[in-house]
């Protein structure tokens, strides 16, 4: 029997070398005997097989490594169906809604041409609300190329813009995160009737029309639909396309000149000297003296306070400056909308994150502080507010006055970095009234060095 199992092994042909266990091939001989492929009434998904831990050199090894991978092809094989009541069909559109519009256009005048053919009355008539039609304005933005007649779904009330014709129109991640996802049919245009019967787009078609398309890149894309997995809603931001700069623009002759300086004067030099005397708070000079003075101190905050002699930056009171030009890609691409958050799509409410994608394969070394800053100073003033803000100090020092999300994208993982524009010398430590956090009795123990122990 020895012999039999020593001629079954069959010796490597490489050397053994240390492999990481989340990259073994995972057993996937279950999905063989999956049933919600063929009955609908149990959509359930197992769970996952097993998986080896090291590496077998042995037929019975490679049998379930070959069965393993035909199970799963057999599984990825199998076609998506989508069911007729909810079914959702979007026509591809390369040329956006101008061309499509110009198209309605012809098709409206044939027929209003035909009805005037066709009527029986001497009487000119213009067709129904056509003034009223040619002058709806159209909130469509021009890089959308799908439009989808009959819209249905909860998708919708965060996705795409309606045109005359109550038509929405996707943009190319949203058009491509719905295809990817199975919630929507993509089918390529007719010659004749762009809403015609036609051939279905494939998933590797549509990432070749849609990627790249508008701005949009891989990068965009990966973030954008792995927000929306999470239930997030996302919007472009004004920064999507590269050619956009800096759009806040002030006139140097109508900022405000810094307020001139006045001589104290008699009455100004007798105060200071008595609030010196009497008001522990005043700050001495330290060419003249010592830094806390010869006041009188009540308190130890009186004595901190003055030795707060380090000038420090609030954004709050900070001179307004005009904008720098941000470049890609440390520039807002997206605005992120929790899902808690009431959101409009006519009229959507301040972001709560802002994000910025970053590719690995385009830069490859950290920003530099130029580019962070003129990347905060592209966001508006948004202090800490709220009831737990208040309460908390680093979350108020992670939020900052101005905060942007940036999602480093690294072949295909993602990393999101909050950066911001914290004031940390506004956190006075020394006023904090809740006292230091931890063990109040003292001790490395529960109870302390003193507790005394038990007979």
């Amino acid at each position: 029997m020895a012999d039999v199992d020593e001629d079954v092994v069959q010796t490597p042909a490489t050397g053994q070398v240390e492999v990481d266990l989340s990259d073994e091939t995972q057993d996937f001989r279950f999905l063989n005997h999956l049933n919600f492929l063929s009955d609908a009434a149990s959509p359930s998904i197992p769970r996952r097989g097993e998986k080896d831990f090291e590496p077998n050199p042995t037929e019975h090894q490679a049998d379930v490594l070959s069965a393993s991978r035909d199970a799963m092809h057999n599984a990825l094989s199998f076609p998506r169906l989508h069911r007729p009541k909810t079914t959702i069909i979007g026509y591809y559109a390369p040329g956006g809604y101008a061309a499509q519009a110009e198209l309605d256009a012809q098709q409206d005048a044939q027929q209003a041409k035909q009805d005037e053919k066709t009527s029986e009355s001497t009487q000119k008539k213009t067709p129904p609300d056509a003034s009223k039609a040619a002058t709806k304005p159209v909130n469509v933005s021009s890089d959308a190329c799908v439009f989808v007649p009959n819209p249905k779904g909860q998708f919708f009330k965060t996705l795409g813009q309606a045109d005359r014709k109550n038509r929405v129109w996707l943009l190319p991640e949203e058009a491509l995160y719905l295809l990817e996802r199975g919630s929507l049919d993509i089918r390529w245009p007719s010659t004749s009737d762009p809403e015609a019967v036609s051939i279905p787009m494939s998933l590797q078609a549509a990432y070749a029309c849609f990627v790249g398309h508008g701005g949009l890149t891989l990068e965009r894309f990966s973030v954008y639909t792995g927000l929306k997995r999470l239930g997030y809603a996302l919007v472009r931001a004004p920064g999507w396309s590269d050619e956009v700069e800096a759009t806040e623009d002030t006139d140097p002759a109508s900022e405000p000149s810094p307020p001139k300086l006045h001589g104290p004067g008699l009455a100004g030099i007798l105060g200071s000297l008595f609030k010196w005397i009497h008001d522990p708070r005043k700050t001495a000079s330290t060419a003249t003296g010592p830094i806390i003075g010869f006041g009188i101190h009540r308190h130890y905050m009186d004595v901190y306070r003055k030795l707060a002699i380090i000038p420090w930056y609030d954004p709050v009171t900070a001179p307004p400056s005009k904008p720098s030009d941000t470049t890609p890609p440390f520039r807002v691409v997206f605005h992120i909308y929790k899902p808690s958050t009431p959101f409009k799509k006519s009229a959507p409410p301040a972001p709560d994150f802002r994000v910025a994608v970053v590719s690995t394969r385009d830069q490859t070394t950290m920003p530099t502080l130029p580019q962070l800053g003129a990347l905060l100073e592209s966001t508006p003033l948004d202090p800490p507010h709220g009831e737990k803000m208040q309460r908390m100090m680093y979350m108020r020092l992670r939020h900052g006055y101005r905060n942007v999300v940036m999602a480093v994208v690294d072949q295909g993982v993602v990393s999101y970095l909050r950066i911001a524009d914290s004031a940390f010398g506004k956190e006075k430590l020394f006023e904090n009234k809740g006292g230091p956090q931890g063990n109040k009795r003292g001790g490395r123990g529960p109870g302390g060095p003193n507790k005394p122990k038990r007979r």
